[in-house]
């Protein structure tokens, strides 16, 4: 890689004629020594071309490799010629131009990019150029070719690298499991009115449902959750933006978040026309009420993770507190999806069991091993299920825009290991689409401690991790494999859901809609008699 362009420098004043002997000193001095350090191979430096003197400006052709780039060889030679023409002749520097700078890439690169200061890209199949447009000294003092080059690399490794279910490994698997029930448990909970929709991907959960979807809860928490000594707490649930580009997810999957906007202002007279046009048309068209909003400044709960390692922001950690092991499950997750929506299993606001932990790489293993034979024996021996293991994509790399070129099944390393459920509804056990991902755990690595620079005072290496446990397609497993007869139920599933009398359902004049649903209901209710209200 090669970087090429002409730095103008801006003196405060036009240099005297016994000064330019000093130029060309510097220029040799920064040639030789200044514009090579931190290169072990001088190619992989800085260095000056050629360069004019012009009565107040000194025009430098550049060109420099990887190790040095154009934006670090600018500011050194304007850090030493402000040292060397300050202490001599009382001559400062007023600014930097980088003009028409470029960036030449060994081979053809099969990307685009969409930034303001990028003016072109080409190939000739040997080499890829990419011109910029004039960046200033502010532009220089930020790491925009630092962060460029990386995002170019990236998006030519996610271009050759795929998606996610090309690079998925079995790891481990259930016997196979006798399996009576092949309905959608989804047109069924609907059917019968046991859910609402709302909108898109919003569901109402009448008391039936919510019952039986806590019981689950409560029974996940206590065999899988609390023998690990995880300990509850409560996360918000919308974050600022900044947060989400610590994460990486506003560079990842900012196509599936759910943003938030402030009002403009508190003063509700100031939102008058706009409450007089509702009231007199009766509709709250969006264009107008955006008028009356800031920009999103915040994104809702996407990962359910990020304000753990949001809330040990630059703080220091010793041994006496790791590692630090808490769940979440005070509310919902949102994430847009363009299509796939069907019932409770794919939704835009859905709920889940969030798990994450911290402290050192040999803490967070340990831990993730222990959570994966506690899944193990809840998915066998407590729900009867017949579930696989599988190591994919790390979701970390996935969702914040970075990419691996190679997948080494290596559980010790920071990666995913997904949990699927078969629902028989959607096919046979060949058939990869008949797999429910129910939930993932996840180890990080330095994922996210290295930006939000959560430190061990020892300066030992600190790693994260997390699990989820998606409630509503944990249930719908549950049911596509049981489905709605208590009878063939797990049996300390039915001990959880029968702790607490079964509530009412919804039986009305115009609900459930159809005939068919009302039939159901009724024969549901009865199969439900034993276990209270019904």
């Amino acid at each position: 890689m090669r970087i090429t362009g002409v730095l103008e420098v801006t003196l405060s004043k036009p240099l005297p004629e016994e000064a330019k002997s000093k130029v060309v000193e510097v220029i040799q001095y920064l040639n030789n020594v200044y514009l090579k350090r931190g290169a072990r191979d001088p190619v992989e430096g800085a260095h000056i071309s050629s360069f004019e003197l012009k009565e107040d400006k000194i025009v430098f052709v550049l060109e420099t490799g990887s190790r040095v780039r154009i934006d670090e060889a600018s500011l050194r030679i304007r850090n030493v010629l402000a040292q060397e023409l300050g202490k001599n002749f009382r001559i400062g520097i007023r600014g930097l131009r980088l003009i028409e700078p470029k960036i030449v890439l060994e081979g053809s690169i099969s990307i685009s990019l969409s930034l303001p200061f990028v003016k072109n890209i080409y190939s000739d199949g040997t080499k890829t150029v990419v011109e910029l447009s004039e960046l200033s000294e502010s532009d220089l003092k930020k790491p925009i070719f630092l962060r460029l080059l990386r995002l170019v690399e990236e998006k030519e490794r996610r271009y050759r690298w795929g998606g996610k279910g090309e690079h998925w490994v079995l790891y481990k698997k259930s016997a196979e499991k006798t399996v009576k029930f092949f309905d959608d448990p989804n047109k069924i909970l609907e059917d019968i009115g046991w859910i609402k929709r709302v909108s898109i991907g919003q569901w109402i959960y009448t008391p039936p449902l919510t019952h039986i979807l806590n019981a689950l809860k409560r029974l996940f928490l206590d065999e899988v959750v609390k023998p690990l000594g995880f300990d509850e707490a409560t996360f918000p649930k919308m974050y600022p933006l900044e947060v989400g580009l610590k994460t990486g997810h506003l560079k990842g999957v900012i196509n599936s978040m759910v943003f938030a906007s402030l009002p403009k202002t508190y003063n509700i007279a100031e939102f008058e026309p706009l409450i007089d046009y509702m009231y007199v048309m009766d509709t709250a068209p969006p264009e107008e009420v955006q008028k009356y909003l800031e920009p999103p400044s915040y994104f809702l709960c996407f990962a359910q993770c990020e304000p753990f390692y949001w809330f040990f922001e630059n703080e220091i950690l010793d041994d006496a507190v790791l590692p630090i092991k808490w769940y979440d499950m005070s509310g919902p997750s949102f994430r847009w999806e363009a299509g796939g929506l069907h019932g409770i299993e794919r939704l835009i606001e859905f709920h889940r069991i969030e798990i994450v932990w911290l402290g050192k790489p040999e803490h967070v293993i340990d831990i993730r091993n222990k959570l994966m034979e506690r899944y193990e024996y809840f998915l066998d021996k407590v729900l009867d299920l017949e579930w696989r293991f599988a190591w994919v994509t790390p979701w970390f790399y996935e969702q914040a825009g970075v990419v691996e070129e190679k997948l080494e099944l290596d559980i010790n390393t920071p990666g995913t290991i997904d949990i699927e459920v078969w629902v028989p509804y959607k096919g046979g056990r060949d058939d990869k689409k008949a797999w429910l991902e129910v939930g993932n755990i996840s180890i990080h690595g330095t994922k996210f401690t290295e930006p939000f620079r959560i430190k061990h005072n020892r300066g030992e290496i600190l790693w994260t991790g997390c699990s989820g446990f998606g409630s509503e397609r944990w249930l719908v497993s549950l049911l596509a494999q049981k489905g709605f007869n208590p009878d063939n139920w797990p049996k300390k599933f039915l001990e959880y859901v029968k702790k607490e009398p079964f509530p009412r359902s919804v039986l009305t004049v115009t609900y459930p809609k159809t005939k068919d649903g009302k039939e159901f209901l009724k024969n549901i209710i009865k199969m439900f008699e034993g276990l209270g209200n019904a």
